[in-house]
């Protein structure tokens, strides 16, 4: 059995500054034994895995006066040299700068801006030393002789991306950061994850001395996706203030303009309810443009059942444009022959003519005319517009 009166670690060799935590060839002590710890140093005498006491930088004798425990755990006697049996792991507490990380998978988080969810990659780089030894081979070293730079380096990466993971999408929310805005903002960022990943480092005898962001960029489609959003959102508030100051301009509310748009559609249905509310809008506009024409369509939305449930179907005379019900010859309003499905009479002469002929075949006479307001094509005769309900006078 070798005793050690000196035991101390000076790294050499090229592989000397891969090291961070060595674990001393030296197993069997005396009482007298000197321990000498470097000012970068931390040492740690272990026995039977128990962590006796930590040593800092400095000449420290291991004697029963300076590790309480070792007497109760050896029996050693007071006074002389006695031999014992332990471990010592030495660390090197040197500062890693500028350690480079990155996400190696798309961080999916919400942008509170524009409420979508978009991927994001982001890299940059860290800064971190062992502050507590005892900590650091509990929960990350263990039993193992050496730990490398390289390795704690991984550790880091590692143990960081999955903090970024989980912290970079609750800090866009909260801060309400848009991705289209994250790379002016990269050094608050920075700042505020450091702040929130410091207490989990520590936890394992870590002080992150830096870390920041050198990119944080969404994938490119997700990009195009967010742009695309912005735009149609501003396209929208244009067409929301533009429809406001037509409705400020002619004399209406939304909500009558609303009204309005509902009537319009129903008029399109099929029934009595369809004709009834074609019947409407021409009486709507003889209430006058603007507020009262509102006001009368907001009331007769109102006292109208657009239901077609169990009523007769019609079609719209085409002289007097008065509703006539399906399959009759004659209309009860003016009394001109109905023509049959698929054909039409001529004002003029009444004769029989094909739906969509822009001129009879037996007098030449025109058979349609457009809208004075919308320019929409209309039945020869037709008082009113059946597309913006306009008066044909």
């Amino acid at each position: 059995m070798k005793l050690y009166d000196i035991v101390k670690w000076d790294p050499e060799g090229p592989d000397a500054k891969e090291i961070l935590v060595y674990k001393h060839e030296a197993e069997d002590f005396n009482t007298h034994t000197q321990l000498i710890v470097h000012s970068s140093q931390e040492a740690i005498l272990y026995k039977d895995g128990i962590d006796l006491d930590v040593f800092d930088a400095g000449r420290h004798t291991l004697s029963t006066n300076n590790i309480p425990l070792l007497r109760k755990l050896v029996n050693i006697p007071t006074g002389g040299e006695s031999p014992f049996h332990c471990e010592v792991y030495f660390i090197n507490k040197i500062h890693l700068q500028d350690l480079k990380w990155g996400t190696t998978e798309p961080i999916l988080v919400e942008d509170p801006i524009e409420n979508v969810n978009v991927h994001l990659r982001a890299n940059g780089y860290i800064g971190a030393t062992i502050t507590d030894g005892r900590k650091f081979m509990r929960k990350v070293v263990g039993t193992r002789g050496a730990y490398t730079r390289t390795e704690f380096a991984d550790y880091l990466r590692a143990k960081l991306i999955e903090r970024v993971k989980g912290t970079l999408g609750e800090v866009l929310v909260a801060k309400k950061i848009g991705v289209l805005n994250i790379s002016a903002l990269m050094t608050p960022l920075s700042d505020e994850l450091k702040a929130q990943m410091t207490p989990f480092f520590a936890d394992y005898g870590i002080e992150l001395v830096n870390f920041s962001f050198n990119s944080i960029m969404p994938l490119e489609e997700d990009l195009r996706m967010v742009n695309e959003a912005k735009i149609a959102a501003k396209r929208a508030d244009l067409e929301s203030a533009a429809r406001a100051r037509m409705r400020e301009r002619e004399g209406y509310t939304y909500q009558q303009e609303h009204s309005f748009d509902v009537l319009k559609t129903a008029a399109k249905n099929e029934g009595m309810a369809g004709s009834m509310m074609g019947t409407g809008m021409g009486l709507g506009m003889g209430f006058g443009i603007g507020g009262a024409f509102g006001a009368g369509m907001g009331t007769m939305g109102q006292q109208i059942d657009v239901s077609n449930t169990q009523r007769p179907k019609t079609v719209a005379c085409s002289n007097c444009g008065n509703p006539v019900a399906e399959g009759a010859k004659f209309c009860p309003n003016c009394g001109k022959p109905v023509p049959a499905p698929g054909t039409i009479l001529c004002p003029k002469c009444s004769a029989v003519l094909p739906e969509g002929a822009k001129f009879c075949s037996n007098c030449g006479a025109k058979l349609s005319n457009t809208c004075v307001k919308c320019g929409k094509e209309l039945p020869v005769g037709a008082k009113f517009c059946d597309g913006c309900g306009a008066p044909q006078m």
